[in-house]
């Protein structure tokens, strides 16, 4: 693990309010590294904010405190986390991590499993640190899967490891999933993510038909105008929670962020019939369209 020196001056670089998010930040790359040293993460793909600050957009992202993942097989949790066990049995580069019993979940609907690892080190002793990490099974990724290159942070050259490369969602597929997100929760972070990309060029025509299938494949319907209003309001998004994840000197421009995302996802309502039909299919009886339009040519999905 890094002194508590070096990550302290990570943290002041970066413009952190508070050391223990730098730390838990540089806990993430040591326990990605761990799980990719034991091949956990063969049967997996990276997704999420940890997932965009790491692989896609470095610095320019927020800062993360947990780990989500798609199985990209079949999978059976208990063996993932006894493989887990195993590789937390002996400290790594100076961090312990573990999990405790009863920290395995499902949650309600059982589309997704998670731990919540504690870890310790020589100046984070207590043992109640924890890393949120989730594994989605609803589905298998959508489009083909990337192995990415870790964005390097200025504090890269003081690990004990070369950071490994890792298989990640595409790009399109994460923006997908961050829609839905938005969709169904209130998270800020949510919104913040997005609209970094909302002036970019997107693959627009790909990403709505992901939107809608990860949406029916969760028993959800879609409507595009109630997100855009969401967006355009903005009031139901917890922007509170965003606030520790960020630069102390960046301003949380609700207003840009919104109007960014109504613009730049605009798109999402040019449904064409056959995401019209699945988007209203609140029952899941539409198994033909829905498989039509996982067969439908990829236009894109990658990085930019």
């Amino acid at each position: 693990m890094l002194t508590q020196p070096q990550v302290q001056r990570y943290s002041a670089d970066s413009g952190l309010r508070d050391i223990m998010i730098a730390e838990k930040e540089v806990v993430l790359t040591f326990l990605l590294q761990l799980l990719s040293e034991r091949g956990i993460l063969n049967r997996l793909a990276f997704k999420g904010g940890t997932c965009l600050r790491k692989m896609i957009v470095g610095s320019q992202g927020r800062f993360s405190t947990d780990l989500d993942f798609t199985g990209t097989e079949e999978h059976d949790h208990e063996d993932i986390i006894l493989e887990m066990m195993q590789a937390f049995e002996q400290p790594f580069h100076g961090i312990q991590f573990a999990i405790p019993d009863g920290s395995y979940y499902e949650t309600q609907d059982g589309l997704s499993w998670g731990v919540n690892p504690t870890y310790s080190h020589d100046w984070n002793a207590s043992g109640v640190s924890e890393v949120k990490l989730q594994i989605s099974r609803r589905e298998t990724p959508t489009l083909p899967t990337e192995r990415l290159q870790q964005i390097e942070h200025s504090y890269f050259r003081l690990l004990p490891f070369v950071p490994a490369e890792i298989v990640c969602l595409a790009l399109s597929e994460i923006l997908a999933e961050k829609i839905r997100a938005c969709y169904q929760r209130n998270m800020a972070r949510d919104i913040y993510d997005l609209g970094m990309f909302a002036t970019r060029p997107l693959d627009q025509a790909l990403i709505r038909r992901i939107v809608v299938l990860k949406l029916w494949q969760a028993g959800d319907t879609f409507d595009p105008a109630r997100l855009i209003q969401k967006f355009q309001d903005g009031r139901d998004f917890d922007w509170d929670d965003l606030r520790q994840l960020l630069n102390r000197a960046a301003v949380i421009d609700r207003d840009r962020i919104t109007a960014d995302c109504v613009r730049g996802f605009g798109f999402l309502a040019n449904l064409t019939d056959d995401e019209r039909t699945l988007a209203r299919d609140k029952y899941q009886r539409e198994h033909a369209v829905a498989k039509s339009l996982r067969a439908a040519p990829l236009l894109g999905g990658g990085q930019f």
